[in-house]
């Protein structure tokens, strides 16, 4: 079973908040390669191309109304573990389709509010080069960040 086909509730906001990343890179002159492509167990939910950088994007979707006062940022959910998966997938999408361009891994933070008939954007954040393989490979990095108050 696959589980993208599973609409729970938190895939609903997710398959949204996705909706909404795509057509802002659009926007902002990127093209869409893949939607959710998966790879060595792990997840990319979207790759788009500007210029010369491949960007491996991780959409992280939240409702404001759910948030609390000290709740992390959704980046934040992007752990070293993760990263490593999406780098791991990224790797092998690259050895699918060989470029020259620059490998960046980008996270898109998708803020939704109630509205009337539904959940509406509130506010989105591209966080560009958002990790990388030195915060992937190197906890003691991540955490030490995270213990000096960066909001990763």
């Amino acid at each position: 079973m696959n589980i993208l086909k599973v609409l729970t509730p938190e895939r609903r906001i997710g398959n949204l908040g996705e909706r909404v990343a795509a057509r802002h890179l659009r926007r902002k002159g990127y093209r869409i390669l893949e939607r959710n492509y998966t790879a060595a167990g792990a997840e990319i939910d979207i790759i788009a191309k500007k210029k010369n950088i491949t960007a491996f994007i991780e959409v992280k979707t939240r409702n404001v109304k759910h948030l609390g006062y000290m709740e992390a940022r959704p980046a934040s959910a992007v752990t070293p573990e993760k990263q490593r998966k999406i780098i791991k997938a990224a790797r092998i999408y690259r050895s699918y389709h060989p470029s020259d361009t620059r490998m960046r891994f980008d996270i898109i933070e998708v803020y939704l509010e109630d509205k009337r008939f539904g959940p509406g954007v509130r506010e989105i954040k591209h966080l560009e080069a958002g990790f990388n393989i030195d915060t992937a490979y190197n906890e003691k990095y991540y955490y030490q960040r995270k213990k000096e108050g960066s909001n990763l």
